[in-house]
């Protein structure tokens, strides 16, 4: 099957998870002996190119980027005129390469896939990654599981907007500049949501974030819906030796380490292990909190509080095996958290919050434990339960590692979507 793949980004320009997992998918769809195609735009890689059995069509496009993780303005690919040229560019390497099925991978392709589905006839399936078709920015899902009722402009104006100023722009950019640019996020969301009856069908990465839109009525027109999990990262878990040495790198020897990887901000919970992180460092006093990432989270400067930045994902992965365990304390729904993903695989315990798809990975008291979100205090006893039971954080280790190698096995993931695939093309 040729199987075109749509994405806004690409590897090796991928500020996201969502280019390193359809990288993951088209190379998993290219060992089974299909011919994927993927679509994207050229920030400045080349045009066409062969990577380990897949082809990859990068069309002109005027703005550039230096490769790695660094993306454009939102606006820049939220906007019609970018909906129409890559729908056109699309329809064009549908016809040129006999793609047989479009996959849109992100939101941002789900209205370019639209048009070259209209313009080709091809079938078009959309993977949802986040919560972001309801909103860019979705407020609403700080506080529960799908779109209010009474979600409008009134409503994003007094509350929402004002609420997102505080948490994240405020001291950083003005408050009117902030809700214009909020109420665009939202305006460019909805008139996607209009599109959604026009795919074929609509693939969730986790049980999770499908149940978020069925909740929020935005499914319901469309005609086929499934989860499917993300195929896994590529790269193999780092060895205990590897976790060993970043021990050594970052000074971390006879320490009980706990791990954060992520952006610091308040809808990934990181106030809210900060806070955890104080009442656990009173009672354990060789506890040390490991920090990965950049945001507008600050961080104490206090002994038990070590602060890496941004790091290569070599030196992340090498950090899961030396960690006691990891936190991932969202409060904003997780569709299917890489970093849980990563963790797990390293045999490392996970302790989370029940939002979104990571129940599905962090099952209570077998791979990790889960506590209720923006609840600094329940976070706290978790962590000192995993720190201070060896035996309880080995078992939950061992079974994490089972867990996520049956779970999210590449294989398949790959059966359901050619399942898919094939049900959409009517064979």
């Amino acid at each position: 099957m040729i199987v075109g793949l749509a994405n806004e980004y690409y590897p090796p320009h991928a500020p996201g998870g969502a280019e390193w997992s359809t990288q993951a998918l088209a190379r998993a769809l290219a060992a089974r002996g299909h011919r994927p195609v993927v679509v994207t735009p050229n920030y400045g890689a080349p045009p066409r190119e062969e990577d380990g059995g897949v082809l990859v069509l990068r069309f002109p496009f005027p703005l550039k980027l230096p490769p790695g993780r660094r993306g454009l303005r939102q606006r820049a690919v939220a906007n019609p005129l970018f909906a129409l040229w890559a729908g056109w560019e699309l329809a064009r390497a549908a016809r040129a390469e006999g793609l047989e099925v479009l996959h849109a991978q992100n939101k941002h392709m789900l209205v370019p896939g639209v048009l070259a589905r209209a313009l080709t006839g091809r079938p078009l399936v959309l993977t949802l990654r986040d919560g972001s078709l309801i909103d860019p920015a979705p407020m609403c899902l700080h506080h529960g599981d799908r779109r209010p009722p009474d979600c409008g402009v009134r409503k994003l104006w007094r509350e929402c907007s004002e609420e997102y100023w505080a948490l994240y722009q405020r001291g950083r950019r003005g408050r009117l500049a902030t809700k214009l640019a909020f109420l665009y996020g939202w305006l460019d969301a909805c008139a996607r949501q209009r599109f959604l009856s026009r795919v074929d069908a609509v693939v969730g990465v986790s049980d999770g974030i499908l149940g978020i839109y069925r909740r929020s009525g935005l499914l319901d027109r469309v005609p086929r819906v499934a989860t499917v999990y993300t195929v896994p990262p590529l790269a193999a878990p780092a060895s205990e030796a590897a976790g060993a040495a970043a021990r050594r790198r970052f000074g971390l020897e006879g320490r009980r380490v706990v791990l954060y990887v992520g952006k610091l901000s308040p809808g990934k919970g990181t106030a809210d292990l900060v806070r955890a992180a104080a009442r656990v460092a009173e009672k354990v006093s060789d506890a040390v909190f490991v920090f990965v990432g950049e945001g507008e989270v600050a961080l104490p400067g206090a002994p038990w509080c070590l602060r890496l930045g941004a790091l290569p994902n070599a030196d992340v992965l090498a950090l899961y095996p030396a960690a006691d365990v990891v936190v991932v304390p969202s409060v904003i729904p997780d569709s299917l958290s890489r970093v849980i993903v990563e963790a797990m695989s390293a045999g490392r315990p996970v302790i989370g919050t029940r939002v979104g798809g990571t129940p599905e990975l962090v099952v209570d008291g077998e791979t990790g434990l889960l506590v209720e979100r923006g609840d600094p205090e329940a976070l706290a006893r978790a962590i000192e339960r995993v720190l201070g039971d060896g035996e309880l954080r080995a078992r939950l280790g061992a079974g994490a590692r089972r867990h996520v190698t049956t779970r999210l096995a590449a294989d398949r993931s790959v059966d359901r979507l050619l399942a898919l695939y094939a049900e959409v093309r009517g064979r």
